[in-house]
């Protein structure tokens, strides 16, 4: 037994290990509570309030209670409603004054008990009465197996966004999986708002990585996570951990969370002693244990979620439920599903299939009293009908109600149809808006003030629009169709990846394989878990375009390949069209691209031929006539759709593409002017489906736009005065588009700049004569229009199958179209 210590040797040693070196920590001021970046900021904000207010009212005294009323009033009437509700919640006022007497107490003084809770009263009481606060909160909504279908199917198989890197994509499916299969927080694998700059969340390091003989004798990857959970800052020891494997019955791949781990951790170099796919699907297992997959030191320590470019940052919880609010829009939902409803869904799940104590170890909460208050359904899910009578329970009708918490309408607006649109415009507010913007318009390049007054009036028309949709797309009728084809084709934006996939050749496969049901190791398997690996190492989704590859570019200067490879996929593929064009013509004396086929037509009589083909298939001609740019690479040609009805003209005249918008517009343009109002007229499109007889042009403005992408926005804005109107204001409009993006949304520098496209075509045509080539094409095999076999009437229409000529070469390729 150690020999005891006096007072004076104990406070000696703790001299000589350094106590009175610096005492710099010690002094007379009170420790106050450590709270995080977030909470500090509410209280800022609470007391930046009470400043204002005090200013506005000297002598405002904080401890005086007829003072403290009549801030607290002042408060919630200032604080805007949500979910369409312009008044205050209760609990957000409560919430307002909680953080002002919390803030003031750290600050200042602890204002009396007594006082404070009669402001609470005050607020449950009079304010509730006099400004009808909700008092009630919104019912709980659960993520189901069906929304968590619809977002995987939107994401891989519909979706039209671009994201920044086409990583993106992988990762926002990864974290779904994540939290859908652990029922997490949504900061609980990312920097919260909450933690900022605190580095809080899921690291490699935290991932434990495994391969193990399944119930069935085979190998199978499984992947046990720590979660970074609410309350357990000073408890690192009780962090739930959650295990997620491929599955032992057969489902559909996009429903493995495993697949899209491993690409993540392949495409970064993560396992120490395997580096190749192939080398980890090798991998046989002993019996009866878990083979662990060592990660390497320095990626052990790298965020699983962070930039993919130097120096790595944290990806943000807010920024990643921003991304699935709009995946949750694009696919149909009103009010999207969030990481709490799935977190909701899967506590119900555990609940109903586990005991109490591994529910709440699963959820991370430490009363059990906690799931039964939030997250519990006021449906128990009991089904007391069939105890009555024969003790056959039913589960599924109280599944199907449950997962009616979150509604969708498949064909929900994404964009205002063309007559709300024009009823929008037409309203005396909208108009003032835009005379006064485009008054401001020459002011506002020299002006400061005048600029950040039109900006603002950008923004009060954007909120204006923003509204009218909301309110359109509640009052959109929802009505179950008998079949696919009986759809509302209105906007372009459903069929848009259906136009661009065979740009994309990885997102192309994986829009298909991705909903087989096959495991990992088979050819399908393999296959998705390739492409996501290319995705998460791509830069762009679209590197080139078939038919204008990099190689096609007959430029003999090395330096000047190089610079090619530099530029922008704009500038990249209007270069190669050019070159490639210019050395075909100059050799076969006619040649043209068909940019439906990607395939490369030499001589006019095979020119003829390749658009008879297209043309003798109605139904298979491009319904989006627009000219289309994605990623900076043009995928669609515009098209004439009265030059394609027009039997009397030459195939070419009318399948000829356009490549530039202005002229594309203008042409259309023309079309309309002559038609007359009096009279009933259809639609000019030769598809089958376009039957409907309209009774004056403006109706059929707006199906051209709505069905066919064609906007008429000089006729069907409201009319103004020649001086009223702005010159080049179309153009300054589609500018302000591209600044308003959002981030994640890729935004292509080229924008700003015009290019020349000299066209050498006619020139030398007519050096060659009638000359025409004796090559029929450049492909190895002629894809032929009429080769290709139609089973969809509605899969063709968003498929935009092959088609297009061009006759008209255009003179200047507009780099603004990536944007329609």
């Amino acid at each position: 037994m150690p020999k005891k210590k006096s007072p004076e040797d104990f406070f000696q040693r703790a001299r000589e290990k350094g106590s009175d070196i610096n005492k710099s920590i010690v002094n007379g001021s009170a420790v106050k509570k450590h709270i995080e970046p977030k909470t500090e900021k509410n209280y800022a904000r609470a007391l930046g309030l009470w400043n204002g207010y005090a200013r506005d009212h000297p002598g405002a005294d904080p401890y005086d209670l007829e003072t403290l009323k009549d801030f607290v009033r002042m408060m919630a009437y200032g604080i805007d409603g949500i979910y369409g509700d312009p008044k205050a919640g209760e609990k957000s006022v409560l919430q307002y004054w909680k953080d002002f007497t919390a803030g003031w107490r750290r600050h200042a003084s602890l204002i009396p008990p007594e006082t404070t809770q009669s402001v609470t009263n005050f607020i449950k009481i009079h304010l509730r009465d006099e400004l009808g606060l909700a008092h009630r909160k919104r019912l709980r909504s659960y993520g189901t197996t069906n929304h968590f279908i619809h977002l995987g199917t939107q994401l891989w198989e519909k979706d039209w966004q671009i994201y920044d890197k086409p990583r993106i994509r992988v990762d926002t499916w990864a974290k779904i999986q994540l939290y859908v299969f652990t029922s997490a927080r949504v900061g609980e694998y990312i920097e919260s708002t909450c933690r900022a700059g605190s580095g809080r969340g899921l690291y490699y390091r935290d991932m434990t990585f495994g391969v193990f003989r399944n119930e069935r004798g085979e190998a199978e990857f499984a992947i046990q996570v720590v979660r970074d959970a609410k309350n357990m800052t000073l408890t690192p020891e009780k962090r739930p951990e959650h295990s997620v494997h491929e599955g032992l019955e057969p489902r559909p791949l996009f429903c493995n969370p495993v697949l899209t781990m491993l690409a993540r951790a392949i495409a970064d170099n993560a396992f120490r002693d395997y580096s190749t796919m192939e080398e980890l699907l090798e991998i046989e297992p002993p019996e009866n244990e878990m083979y662990h997959l060592r990660q390497n030191e320095k990626c052990a320590q790298q965020a699983l979620f962070s930039t993919s470019s130097p120096p790595a940052r944290w990806k943000k919880a807010d920024t990643f439920s921003r991304r699935l609010r709009e995946l949750g829009v694009r696919a149909g939902y009103l009010r999207p599903p969030t990481i709490h409803d799935f977190r909701a869904e899967g506590l119900y799940l555990v609940d109903k299939l586990y005991s109490a104590a591994q529910r709440m170890k699963h959820g991370g909460h430490r009363d059990e009293r906690t799931y039964c208050d939030s997250y519990m359904p006021n449906n128990a899910g009991t089904d007391l009908q069939g105890g009555y009578f024969d003790g056959k329970l039913r589960s599924i009708v109280n599944d199907r109600f449950r997962g009616l918490t979150l509604h969708r309408n498949p064909e929900l607006w994404q964009a205002l149809p063309a007559r709300k649109q024009h009823e929008l415009e037409d309203t005396p507010e909208f108009a003032a808006i835009e005379i006064e913007i485009d008054v401001l318009a020459p002011k506002a390049k020299t002006d400061p003030a005048a600029k950040e007054r039109r900006q603002t009036l950008m923004a009060d028309k954007r909120k204006l629009v923003a509204e009218e949709l909301s309110r359109c797309q509640k009052l959109q009728p929802s009505k179950l169709l008998a079949s696919p084809d009986d759809a509302e084709l209105m906007g372009y934006h459903r069929s848009q990846f259906h136009r661009i996939r065979r740009l994309m050749p990885e997102r192309d496969r994986l829009a298909s394989n991705l909903f087989l049901v096959a495991p990992i190791r088979s050819n399908e398997g393999r296959s998705v878990l390739r492409d996501m690996i290319a995705l998460c190492r791509q830069e762009a989704e679209v590197p080139f375009r078939p038919g204008l590859e990099p190689k096609k570019c007959t430029c003999l200067m090395a330096d000047h390949k190089l610079e090619l490879d530099r530029k922008p996929a704009a500038e990249r593929w209007r270069h190669i069209y050019g070159c490639y064009k210019k050395r075909l013509v100059t050799t076969c004396g006619f040649a043209e691209l068909c940019f439906d086929c990607s395939e490369w037509i030499l001589g006019r009589d095979e020119w003829n031929h390749h658009c008879l083909d297209h043309l003798r298939r109605p139904e298979a001609l491009p319904i989006q006539c627009n000219p289309f740019v994605y990623g900076g690479t043009l995928a669609c040609p515009g098209y004439c759709p009265f030059c394609l009805g027009d039997t009397a003209l030459p195939a070419p005249t009318r399948m000829q593409q356009f490549l530039d918008r202005e002229k594309w517009k203008a042409h259309i343009d023309r079309h309309i002017e002559r038609l007359d109002d009096c009279k009933a007229t259809r639609c000019p499109h030769p598809r089958a489906r376009c039957v409907e007889a309209f009774q004056s042009v403006l109706e059929m403005k707006f199906h051209l736009q709505d069905v066919h992408c064609i906007e008429s926005t000089k006729s069907v804005k409201r009319r103004r005065s020649s001086s009223e109107l702005e010159p080049q204001s179309h153009r300054r409009k589609r500018a302000r588009q591209i600044e308003d993006r959002d981030s994640d949304v890729k935004r292509d520098t080229w924008a700003q700049f015009t290019y020349d496209f000299v066209d050498e075509t006619e020139k030398l045509y007519g050096q060659h004569g009638t000359r025409i080539s004796t090559t029929p094409s450049i492909s190895s095999q002629r894809s032929s229009a009429s080769s290709i076999t139609t089973t969809d009437e509605g899969r063709d229409a968003v498929d935009t199958p092959a088609s297009s000529v061009c006759t008209d070469i255009t003179h200047k390729l507009d780099p603004r179209l990536h944007y329609e």
